[in-house]
């Protein structure tokens, strides 16, 4: 009886001496990009979504897992107007971690003036057709980038993005090559980027 008693009493002391209830169970954790609209990118069209989504919220931990570790921009007509104007390294090595600095000083710019504006729209080309195999794919999407500033002056990017995606990790889709087609004489979406760069 002594014994029962002597344990009842300790273990009401060590239950009585947690901070928490051992038992409880503990609060779920935000998952990594969880602020704005993020959806588990178990599709390439979920992963361009996302794209939209984050680019839109202005939100760069979204935007950057939409990027594989291996990812490349490519904007040859940029390139070619960026050497004929004397920058012909403006476009050169547009890797992932280029991508990611160049759309975070866009973010920046637009998210601390509350006059200023990103709106990004993407639709299916109505000329190119998508093609998705099993681990891979390629997405043809028409945009168009208003830039709209704190003076109130509009700006138009138009393109097609050719995304380049493939499956990865968990399942994952990821883009891993993305390509900048300009459609009309003016601007796209790669000069609007250069003047982050």
């Amino acid at each position: 009886m002594k014994d029962r008693l002597f344990l009842l009493l300790a273990l009401t002391l060590l239950w009585g001496g947690c901070f928490k209830d051992p038992i409880s169970t503990r609060d779920t954790q935000d998952p990594y990009g969880s602020s704005g609209t993020w959806e588990t990118p178990q599709s390439p069209e979920v992963a361009v979504n996302n794209l939209l989504f984050a680019y839109n919220e202005m939100i760069i931990s979204n935007y950057q897992l939409c990027f594989s570790d291996s990812f490349i921009y490519s904007s040859p007509e940029d390139s070619i107007d960026a050497v004929n104007d004397g920058r012909g390294d403006l476009f050169a090595n547009w890797n992932r971690s280029v991508e990611i600095s160049v759309t975070n000083n866009i973010f920046s710019t637009y998210s601390n003036d509350d006059s200023s504006n990103l709106i990004l729209a993407l639709g299916v080309s109505n000329e190119y057709s998508d093609q998705i195999e099993d681990s891979t794919a390629i997405l043809h999407r028409d945009y168009d980038l208003v830039v709209i500033t704190s003076n109130e002056d509009t700006a138009l990017y138009s393109g097609r993005a050719v995304f380049h995606l493939s499956e990865e990790q968990l399942n994952w889709w990821t883009i891993y090559l993305w390509e900048d087609v300009p459609v009309d004489v003016g601007d796209d979406w790669g000069d609007f980027k250069a003047l982050f760069r």
